[in-house]
């Protein structure tokens, strides 16, 4: 198929325009505040193909074909696939000038990057593919620990699916997922055991948009996890007052008591008596001769000379 060249729009252009300092300043509007200061607003950024403005920070970011093939890679990665239109139009848009052609060929060439010539599309191949509710949960019972678990970007890449699942797991007991504070929960008291925040939502709403980090229960796997509490008693012991300027000292006080951290320690103090020095006693080095009575030598007996 041969590719599609697109004329490089005029605001992309690197040779200079005529009457570009008019036609620059036409796009700018001076308002005279109150006190006299004249306020300036952005000038209308230019648009890319798919509708999102593209700044004058994004022209020409790459200036090395293997450098654009790089970021079509992690593009793809994020969306899964990508037409090859798509691609080559990216790579006009966000570096004009570079040879789109070369970029393409690059990217085919790369580990876990498929192109199908049928209908000329890239398609992404994840390290991990996990296309059931059994795959996926064996999966995570093996590779989470107490402390460690698994990040749910690497599930959303390994599920092509979707991690609705994951929501299923949950309900069972089987997994724990960990939730971010973002979104209506952002910059708002956390809501009390059992109930909403002020945003009428419980602790584990807002759906998968939420979701961190997979956990595996362990505990409840080895027995050791109770059952849940009932929400009356969690109601009950929400609605405890709890003062937070309470003075512990003070009310042991009233009733005639002494916090056990209050008293002082007494430590225990060594008898100390005058030192007693130790006598050095030197002892005469004993010598043998066992070792010579196996030659045959035995100096206890007076030394007779050999006839």
């Amino acid at each position: 198929m041969q590719p599609v060249k697109r004329k490089t729009p005029s605001w992309a252009s690197t040779s200079p325009q005529p009457n570009a300092r008019a036609s620059s300043s036409s796009g700018v509007k001076q308002e005279i505040g109150e006190g006299g200061d004249v306020k300036r607003t952005k000038p209308n950024a230019p648009m890319m193909v798919n509708g999102k403005p593209l700044y004058s920070a994004s022209h020409g970011m790459y200036k090395d074909v293997r450098t654009a093939a790089l970021d079509l890679f992690h593009q793809l990665k994020r969306a899964s696939t990508m037409s090859y239109h798509d691609a080559y139009f990216r790579v006009e848009e966000t570096s004009p000038g570079l040879d789109a052609t070369a970029a393409l060929e690059l990217l085919k060439g790369m580990e876990r990057v498929d192109f199908r010539e049928v209908n000329n599309v890239f398609m992404y191949i994840p390290e991990l593919t996990l296309n059931n509710l059994s795959e996926i949960r064996s999966y995570i019972r093996v590779n989470s620990t107490h402390t460690s678990g698994i990040p749910v970007r690497n599930l959303r890449e390994a599920m092509p699916n979707g991690i609705g699942p994951l929501g299923d797991l949950e309900s069972k007991g089987d997994i724990l997922i960990m939730r971010g504070l973002t979104g209506a929960y952002k910059d708002i008291p956390l809501p009390r055991l059992g109930r909403k925040n002020l945003n009428d939502q419980g602790i584990n709403d807002g759906g998968a948009t939420r979701w961190k980090t997979v956990f595996w229960d362990h505990e409840r796997e080895k027995g050791l996890a109770g059952k849940r509490v009932d929400d009356e008693f969690i109601f009950a012991w929400a609605d405890v007052p709890m003062a937070e300027t309470d003075d512990v000292t003070k009310l042991l006080a009233e009733q005639e008591l002494t916090a056990s951290s209050s008293v002082p320690f007494t430590t225990k103090v060594a008898p100390s008596g005058p030192v007693k020095k130790k006598k050095k006693t030197t002892r005469a080095l004993k010598i043998t001769n066992t070792h010579m009575k196996e030659q045959g030598i035995d100096f206890s007996k007076d030394y007779e000379k050999p006839s």
